[in-house]
């Protein structure tokens, strides 16, 4: 069994494609994802920014960092938890897939982490966190003076490639090329952007979780090739706004690089993952209801809320984090040796 350094749920649910339930004690689990932000850039008080939490072993790492990041982070493990991950994987560059990556690395440093905070993502990210550390350079220098710990206040960040990247402790994470980057909606030619977006697959004792991040799946994506036969698929998915107001057009701009239903449903139906989940949700007030009603899709399949966590194993359990954001630093165990 694996154990955390901050508390986990004692009863998880086991979640059936239509709501069916029942409960389970069981705790033994291969890979434990936490969902601290299933929402989009739209502000919403229940879904915050992507940003998802992956657990194997010893090794805790994050998809994306989404605004209100930190937030989730607090509410999911406490201290412990913001000092205990040091490993980001950012799928692109929008903002609202890294926002909160300053406030990760500081804080974290600033509470107790001592080792350095490792990013990896598509061409231009390196260049995108030497901005970051140069805009806290002031920080940084001011904390130094009044004796806070130098080690881990450093940034390392790696541009990588499609492919394996990553071969640490057992755990094997591929990154893959996904359809976001812009075109023009009427001849669906790519605009000429540079740089790349990416989905990641994990894999670990047997496990496998894939995450799509921001994409327009079709027929011959990577991602149905990458996702066969995987116990978790994590994707996107967006629903048009109906009518022709301003505030409609200027939401469904984005349609032509994010999957509809219909589009996440072809790909469940060629892939088969023993659990599709829906993350990066817009509109975020969309409803569990809403969503499993579009999709024709007769798997299993759930739709991720804020604080649902996934423990992987010979069953998938479904629950939520118990929350923690009542933790003051003192009682905590965040500083590390």
């Amino acid at each position: 069994m694996l154990l955390n350094r901050y508390a986990i749920i004692t009863v998880a649910i086991l979640l059936t494609f239509g709501g069916q339930a029942k409960i389970s004690n069981a705790q033994e689990y291969d890979i434990k994802l936490t969902f601290l932000g299933t929402g989009a850039p739209r502000p919403s008080p229940k879904r915050y920014g992507p940003s998802i939490l992956l657990e194997a072993g010893d090794t805790k790492l994050l998809v994306d960092a989404g605004p209100g990041m930190r937030q989730r982070i607090f509410q999911a493990g406490g201290f412990e938890l913001l000092t205990d991950i040091d490993t980001v994987l950012i799928t692109h560059l929008h903002f609202d897939h890294t926002i909160e990556l300053p406030n990760l690395w500081l804080t974290g440093w600033l509470f107790g982490r001592k080792k350095n905070m490792q990013v990896y993502g598509p061409e231009g990210t390196e260049e995108f966190m030497n901005h970051f550390e140069q805009a806290f350079d002031w920080d940084l220098r001011y904390r130094y003076l009044t004796n806070v710990h130098v080690e881990g206040s450093d940034l390392i960040t790696t541009d990588i490639e499609p492919g394996v990247f990553y071969n640490k402790n057992g755990i094997k994470i591929t990154a893959f090329d996904v359809a976001h980057l812009p075109m023009d909606p009427d001849t669906e030619e790519l605009l000429g952007l540079e740089g790349a977006t990416f989905g990641y697959r994990v894999d670990y004792k047997g496990r496998s979780v894939v995450f799509s991040g921001d994409t327009r799946s079709l027929p011959g994506s990577k991602i149905i090739e990458i996702s066969k036969g995987v116990d978790v698929l994590v994707h996107e998915t967006q629903i048009p706004y109906p009518g022709d107001s301003k505030e409609a057009k200027l939401a469904n701009v984005s349609m032509i690089v994010h999957s509809s239903p219909e589009q996440v449903a072809y790909v469940f139906n060629e892939t088969r993952p023993r659990l599709g989940i829906y993350h990066h949700i817009i509109p975020p007030e969309t409803t569990r209801d809403e969503l499993l009603g579009m999709t024709d899709y007769d798997g299993r399949m759930e739709v991720a809320e804020d604080l649902m966590t996934l423990m992987i194993g010979d069953e998938i359990t479904v629950g939520m984090a118990e929350r923690m954001d009542g933790q003051t630093f003192l009682e905590s165990d965040a500083v590390d040796e």
